[in-house]
């Protein structure tokens, strides 16, 4: 009779996923199936690039670096600020609701706005 050459089973799939990193390894045996799986991967990685201390005190903050242009034309944004209208023009209403808030003086007293105003 001809032996099963499957060596994944059902019963050990899970040990088969931690061992080749779909999951943590759960043990020092998946650990080193897993380092000798990738022993010859360079991560490019330090150790440094997350503070565990942080995550569990809640003060890690993600760094992000944003590079803006170093000039602006205002006729770039004509284009977003019609995407957000579906292509079509400001309404009369619209711009003068938006003239009528403007003009109002600020409330600086906390109290939500008067919708009905």
């Amino acid at each position: 009779m001809a032996q099963s050459k499957k060596h994944i089973t059902p019963e050990n799939v899970t040990e088969w996923l931690a061992s080749t990193g779909f999951l943590f390894p759960r043990n020092n045996a998946e650990l080193e199936r897993f380092e000798k799986l990738f022993e010859d991967e360079d991560f490019g990685l330090t150790g440094r690039e997350i503070d565990p201390d942080k995550i569990i005190d809640g003060s890690y903050e993600e760094s992000k670096i944003i590079e803006l242009p170093s000039e602006v034309d205002p006729k770039d944004f004509n284009r977003f600020k019609m995407a957000a209208r579906n292509g079509k023009e400001l309404p009369d209403h619209i711009k003068n609701k938006i003239l009528k808030n403007q003009s109002k003086p600020k409330d600086d007293s906390g109290q939500p706005e008067d919708p009905t105003k």
